[in-house]
């Protein structure tokens, strides 16, 4: 019975995945239209007042995020009786990793950009120099930690499901190539080369969590016939 219910919160624990899949693309949406601050600062600052923009980015980035940890974990238990068990072990632990760090970064986009643009439009024009500090100096230096640990991650997660034999190997394909092009999801602007990423990563998780279901199911109805 123990063994059931673990396995049923692994299997839930994977639709986790999708979600925080959906809720990054919201993410992304959400910055249309918003100019690079390190090159247009003043442009990015009056795009981003908007309670829209906090909203999306918060969806997105923080609660995207947060999620992504909890299906990483389920994807994770699910490998852990196949011989892919080791691979899937380091992708979560990188992934991870690069998660908590992205998670320090996008707060910035989430955060500071909409309260500085509504000190900007108060009259306070100085606050530019504020966001051509962070995007030129502390965004920039984060940006390579987060995209090399988040593609080791997924990249390793990729190799796993492929060899693991329980999951379909075109969800491995999608998991892994969506991790390299979703690192401009670290950008405070909308970057089509993310929305390609964030789109793959939809198709791939969808893909885990059906087979993952349609297994269950399937096993389920084996064990039935048997008794």
């Amino acid at each position: 019975m123990l063994q059931q219910h673990t396995g049923n919160l692994v299997r839930f624990g994977i639709l986790t995945l999708p979600l925080s899949a959906l809720l990054t693309f919201v993410g992304l949406i959400g910055r249309y239209g918003v100019p690079n601050p390190r090159y247009d600062p003043k442009g990015a600052v009056e795009a981003v007042g908007s309670t829209e923009y906090f909203v999306s980015q918060l969806v997105g980035n923080v609660l995207g995020l947060t999620v992504l940890i909890f299906g990483v974990l389920a994807l994770t238990a699910y490998l852990a009786n196949t011989r892919a068990r080791g691979l899937a072990l380091a992708g979560m632990v990188l992934s991870i990793v690069g998660i908590g760090v992205a998670l320090s970064g996008l707060g910035l986009n989430t955060y500071a950009l909409p309260e500085i643009s509504r000190a900007y439009v108060s009259g306070q024009q100085d606050v530019l120099v504020i966001v051509t500090a962070i995007y030129g100096g502390l965004v920039r230096q984060l940006f390579v930690p987060v995209a090399l640990l988040y593609s080791a991650g997924f990249i390793l997660f990729g190799v796993a499901i492929w060899r693991s034999g329980v999951l379909p190997k075109p969800a491995a394909i999608s998991l892994a190539v969506h991790a390299p092009l979703l690192q401009g999801f670290f950008r405070a602007q909308l970057n089509w080369a993310a929305v390609v990423g964030a789109l793959l990563f939809i198709l791939g998780s969808v893909v885990i969590a059906f087979s993952v279901f349609r297994r269950t199911s399937a096993e389920q109805a084996e064990a039935e016939a048997d008794s």
